[in-house]
């Protein structure tokens, strides 16, 4: 016991462990310091089923979508925002640590009477993969895999060069993810011909849920029955119009 200690120490001093959010060092076993987890701004329940955000938050106005449902466990500000910014420009793949444990409580509480098939993550662009090396999605989604036990599959594809949706006003990000995905073919197959096919969709962060709608709504088109959505984060009205 005393040597596995020293050697633990060893190892926290040749490879410290750093905040997801700020990247400051923290304590072996802890994923944020404890300046940057009161400003982890939690979505409490109850939430919108169609945004995901806290009803008295609601910014979707009930709007029909292809998804089911939506839900996140933070809102992209604070903390959150800065350790989703850690993963996506900074390349800070352990920040998945702590979204995936986020993400999987909240699907356990929202989501706890349906039984998924697999985990599908959103899709980059093959240039947009090639210059940032991963999708931040993907390893969001292979993380909350593991931690649900669910297999992940990459069903989509996306085949359209894109403006990045964060680039573009609200009302323009529906038209430009409109067919730009597309699914492969024999790895939904086997899916489509499951009783019951339950796809849980990830992405980083949910906007206008544009991206999430249209990815539902192809997986729909191939034989999905239901398609939950589960996001690193949200987005407040309050936010998107400033």
């Amino acid at each position: 016991m005393v040597k596995r200690r020293l050697w633990e120490s060893l190892l926290a001093l040749l490879y410290p462990e750093r905040c997801c959010s700020c990247g400051e060092t923290i304590n072996c076993g802890s994923i944020v310091c404890d300046s940057c987890r009161p400003r982890l701004i939690r979505i409490m329940p109850p939430l919108c089923l169609v945004c995901g955000c806290e009803k008295r938050y609601c910014r979707c106005k009930h709007h029909k979508r292809h998804t089911d449902r939506c839900a996140a466990p933070f809102y992209y500000e604070c903390a959150a925002k800065a350790a989703l910014h850690r993963l996506k420009f900074g390349g800070k793949t352990y920040v998945t640590e702590m979204f995936g444990l986020a993400m999987a409580q909240t699907v356990k509480r929202e989501y706890r009477d349906v039984s998924f098939s697999c985990i599908v993550p959103v899709p980059l662009s093959s240039l947009v993969s090639k210059k940032r090396k991963f999708n931040q999605s993907a390893l969001l989604a292979k993380r909350l895999a593991r931690y649900l036990c669910v297999p992940y599959k990459e069903l989509l594809v996306k085949v359209v060069e894109t403006i990045p949706q964060r680039e573009l006003p609200a009302y323009k990000r529906s038209g430009n993810v409109l067919g730009v995905f597309d699914v492969v073919k024999t790895e939904i197959d086997v899916f489509a011909q499951q009783p019951e096919f339950n796809v849980l969709l990830v992405d980083d962060t949910v906007t206008t849920g544009a991206t999430l709608d249209e990815c539902a709504k192809i997986l729909k088109l191939y034989g999905a029955g239901s398609v939950f959505a589960i996001t690193a984060t949200a987005s407040r009205l309050s936010v998107l119009e400033k």
